[in-house]
């Protein structure tokens, strides 16, 4: 029954890690043959023990320690901080101011190229510039004397246009002042010419009805009466003339020809009038200069009009002048610029080529000489170092960033510390085989004495349990009521020793040992290794040399620190820092 229940618990065991399982197996049998190393070389062949050999039970020594559940790694040391000193440039290298192994500075010179070529490039295309600037310079000094004599002729022009228009203001002031003195006069002209021009049209009214009465005037436009009717010729007048009738105007042409007679002397009257009117305005205008002072004040208006256009002209003339000296200014501005020069000047700062971080030179692939090919130089923080490890898929929900980690390497004795800092979020491979994550494991200490490049074993660590009682997971039975047990020696019979049940509780566990607790447990208690007697038995060859107790008892120690995994190596089975354990 024991050996079923030990079978059922390994394969549920396999079942739930499934590759980790197969990696505890050639652990296991690598740790028996550590242990028979260790052990012959330590201690001498038992009396007890025949030359042609025998058997032994497989036990641990009970007692306190740490109990640690973790999944094991093996990945690659890297530094936290690489940067390859690299050029684009393809002059050749000049000096290589460091070596392998140099400790450098961020900033410190790598190497430098030959700028010879480079400089001669620079001088030349700085002469040019300065010619081009020195032309540009003539321009513009030539436009600002333009902008200088066109705004000095703007203030001339300003001046003569204000003193015209003083001219003009005092012109028209004199002749509004005598505009003023024959205004009277000049109503009176115009009253004048009004009335006459209205007795003109009365006139020619009143001409027009005599005439279509039949009358007519003569040469002062006074009217003539029309003629008499003609009389027939007298029966036999041998002369054959015409006899007279008697005539008279009728009432209607008496009316119009007196009409026609007070319009023509009303006309007259009206002339009379203006003329009396011009007369007395001719003789103000004469006794106040009004005619002279008129025309003063015309050609003063029109002598401001002109200054004023002079004025405005030599402003636009200015505006451009101004606009033709920035232009020449700004040409000036960039005479002195090339985007060419700019990176001649930027190529030739780029030829020293210097550290971006603090580290060591790790590699130098600078030869005087020859091109820059890839990168000139490569420089690690060797203070600040990472483990490159891959994380399984089935370990990937286990695992958090900040967990503790335990590193091991071949180039360091013992342990120390890191913390698993990153853990990549999509997987890698898969289809036929296990998905696995990328991650890194961070070195806590900056003297830790790995060196880059070389392998390290990394141990992250899911939990710790400390100051319990630890036993390998075969040494529990699982009772058909559902209790646990351990097998302790009590003594021995018959020279073989004796085990009897202690009930025990099971508590955290890992991949090869579980906490065990209970009241009858005590320090130092020898517990078998397997439930299973059978599987506890071991077979001893001739040649052996085993540790052996009474009874052919050999007694292997329990880890003090609770056996997460298999030893690392050294000191007695079953003792030291777990392995590659999960």
């Amino acid at each position: 029954m024991s050996k079923i229940k030990t079978a059922c618990a390994g394969a549920a065991a396999f079942a739930g890690r499934h590759k980790k399982a197969v990696i505890a197996l050639a652990l296991l049998a690598a740790a028996a043959a550590a242990a028979a190393l260790f052990l012959r070389g330590r201690f001498a062949r038992p009396a007890n023990l025949p030359a042609a050999g025998g058997s032994y039970v497989r036990t641990v020594t009970l007692q306190k320690g740490t109990l640690e559940d973790s999944i094991s790694a093996t990945g690659t040391v890297q530094s936290s901080e690489v940067s390859n000193v690299t050029t684009d440039l393809k002059y050749t290298v000049k000096t290589v101011d460091v070596q392998v192994g140099d400790s450098v500075e961020e900033g410190d010179v790598i190497c430098t190229l030959d700028t010879s070529e480079l400089e001669e490039s620079i001088q030349k295309l700085q002469e040019s510039l300065a010619d081009a600037k020195a032309t540009a310079q003539t321009q513009y000094e030539k436009a600002q004397a333009s902008l200088t004599e066109a705004e000095e002729n703007v203030k001339s022009t300003y001046d003569d246009m204000k003193e015209a228009e003083d001219e003009r203001d005092s012109a028209k002031s004199a002749y509004e002042t005598a505009a003023a003195a024959v205004s009277g006069y000049q109503a009176e002209v115009d009253a004048a010419n009004a009335d006459l021009l209205a007795k003109l049209n009365a006139r020619q009214s009143a001409l027009a009805a005599w005439q279509a009465l039949g009358g007519s005037v003569d040469a002062n436009g006074d009217p003539v009466d029309p003629p008499a009717p003609t009389a027939e010729p007298a029966p036999g007048d041998p002369s054959g003339g015409e006899q007279a009738a008697a005539f008279a105007l009728t009432a209607e042409q008496e009316a119009a020809k007196a009409a026609l007679v007070t319009a023509n002397s009303e006309y007259q009257a009206a002339e009379q009038a203006l003329q009396t009117a011009q007369a007395n305005l001719q003789a103000a205008q004469s006794a106040s200069s009004y005619t002279s002072l008129s025309s003063a004040y015309t050609q003063a208006q029109t002598a401001y009009e002109q200054a004023k256009t002079t004025y405005e002209n030599a402003v636009k003339t200015s505006e451009t002048a101004e606009e033709s000296r920035d232009t020449a200014l700004e040409s000036y501005n960039k005479a002195g610029e090339s985007d060419e020069l700019e990176d001649l000047q930027s190529q030739l700062e780029k030829c020293t080529l210097k550290a971006e971080t603090s580290g060591k030179v790790t590699a130098v692939n600078a030869t005087v000489g020859s091109a820059v090919d890839g990168a000139a130089a490569t420089i690690q923080d060797t203070d600040h170092l990472k483990i490159a490890i891959s994380i399984a898929e089935y370990d990937i929900g286990s695992v958090s960033e900040g967990m503790r980690a335990v590193i091991t390497s071949d180039v360091i004795d013992g342990e120390i510390s890191g913390t698993l800092t990153q853990i990549s979020p999509t997987a890698s491979g898969g289809g036929s085989s296990s998905s696995t994550f990328s991650a890194e494991v961070t070195v806590d200490d900056e003297n830790s004495g790995l060196l880059i490049g070389t392998n390290a074993k990394v141990q992250i660590i899911q939990s710790t349990t400390e100051d319990v009682f630890t036993v390998p997971l075969d040494a529990i039975e699982e009772q058909e009521d559902g209790t646990s047990v351990i097998y302790v020696r009590t003594g021995e019979e018959d020279g073989e020793p004796v085990f009897e049940q202690v009930q025990v509780t099971v508590g955290a566990s890992n991949d090869y040992y579980a906490e065990v607790s209970g009241a009858d447990l005590e320090e130092g208690m020898i517990v078998r290794a397997s439930a299973d007697p059978e599987e506890a038995t071991e077979e001893v060859g001739g040649s052996s040399d085993m540790m052996m107790m009474g009874g052919g008892e050999v007694v292997i120690a329990a880890p003090a620190d609770g056996g997460a995994a298999m030893p690392s190596g050294g000191g007695n089975m079953g003792g030291g820092r777990p392995g590659m354990g999960g």
